[in-house]
């Protein structure tokens, strides 16, 4: 059964998104405005003992870095994952209920297994740079919390490209829907 099936919830392993990975029987219900729609991939590099991993999915994304939410889709649109911020809480809804987490990072951390910024997204994706952490221009876009953000396909294309080369090397691209 490939991983968009899978009916638990899982941490991966190798450090990649519980939160990428559809989980094809367990839907919740959604909630918030959407901003953004499209996918969204990770992939992580091996490092030591861990293998690589890849994985993706669709994705809806509202809200900011103080209220908002992030929910995942499974191939056939069934909201399977759903988490939600506000400047007091932090909640992630999959089938096997609710958990609560005291940030958005601790959310991504155990979660993501790796550090991914999902209070910067929002502003990513509008292709620009999060008010919430210095940043320096690049050439086809931005650093900023250890991430290259290349945005220079985003106008046209709708696509956004992120690269933490810390180890182990993250990378995670957005493709908006149109």
């Amino acid at each position: 059964m490939p991983p968009f099936e899978q009916p638990r919830w899982r941490h991966w392993s190798a450090g990649v998104s519980a939160l990428l990975l559809a989980l094809g029987g367990c839907a919740v219900a959604p909630s918030g405005p959407v901003d953004y729609s499209g996918r969204l991939a990770v992939q992580v590099a091996a490092h030591g003992e861990r293998p690589a991993q890849s994985h993706s999915a669709a994705f809806e994304l509202g809200g900011d870095a103080r209220q908002g939410h992030l929910r995942l889709l499974s191939p056939l649109g069934t909201v399977v994952a759903d988490a939600r911020w506000s400047a007091d809480q932090v909640t992630l809804e999959t089938g096997d209920g609710p958990r609560q987490y005291p940030s958005l990072e601790a959310l991504a951390r155990d979660t993501l297994g790796e550090a991914i910024p999902l209070a910067a997204l929002l502003a990513w994706l509008q292709g620009q740079p999060w008010a919430g952490a210095a940043h320096e221009p690049v050439d086809g876009g931005f650093r900023q919390l250890g991430w290259t953000v290349d945005t220079h396909a985003l106008g046209e294309e709708g696509q956004l490209l992120a690269r933490r080369d810390a180890p182990p090397t993250v990378t995670l691209r957005a493709r908006l829907d149109r």
